[in-house]
């Protein structure tokens, strides 16, 4: 891959350098570490052939080990294209909140988590893997040669993952925001 592993600005761990985006095809889906820059492509990709209705998720740390979820569910492929037009930016950015989409039809999932790793849960994985394999990652169907970003992190590279702020807002203003459009707090939360 010809660009340098881009870190999210809310994102800081020492040995990039010699880090590649990665896609790893797994059973059930896929997992990857992903660039900066990759990470909208992948969600554009994601969405333009997942099932609808669509939903989309956020979790937003409460304290060290705890998590709010937030979801907006039963929404049209327009409405999550919309949300990632009005968010995204903040979402790809942003070092603490973790997202992603899935298909209320299906079950299929596509999961950021801390350090630009990703999991991206489906019955039938092969109806992702050519969107996927258009974003220029390394793909690969062996872990073992793959290197995610949270991989760097040791007692010795502690990585560190903090909130953002863009135009003023943070992720913690996304709940808020689309409260009117139907995004409610898990009851399981």
């Amino acid at each position: 891959m010809e660009n340098k592993f881009q870190l999210c600005q809310g994102v800081d761990v020492d040995g990039v350098l010699k880090l590649d985006s990665y896609i790893v095809s797994e059973q059930e889906g896929f997992t990857g570490s992903l660039s900066a820059e990759l990470i909208p492509k992948a969600v554009n990709a994601f969405l333009e052939s997942v099932p609808e209705p669509v939903f989309f998720f956020i979790e937003l740390p409460e304290d060290v080990d705890d998590y709010a979820l937030y979801y907006l569910d039963n929404c049209t492929r327009e409405v999550a294209f919309a949300v990632m037009k009005r968010f995204g930016e903040l979402l790809v950015q942003d070092g603490v909140s973790r997202f992603g989409f899935g298909s209320n039809k299906t079950g299929d999932e596509f999961y950021f988590k801390d350090y630009q790793e990703f999991m991206l849960y489906s019955q039938t994985p092969d109806f992702y893997s050519s969107a996927l394999s258009k974003l220029g990652a390394v793909m690969t169907d062996d872990r073992e040669k793959a290197v995610f970003l949270g991989d760097l992190i040791s007692k010795k590279n502690e990585g560190t993952l903090t909130a953002v702020e863009l135009n003023g807002e943070t992720v913690f203003d996304i709940p808020e925001a689309l409260e009117e459009a139907g995004m409610y707090r898990s009851a399981g939360e």
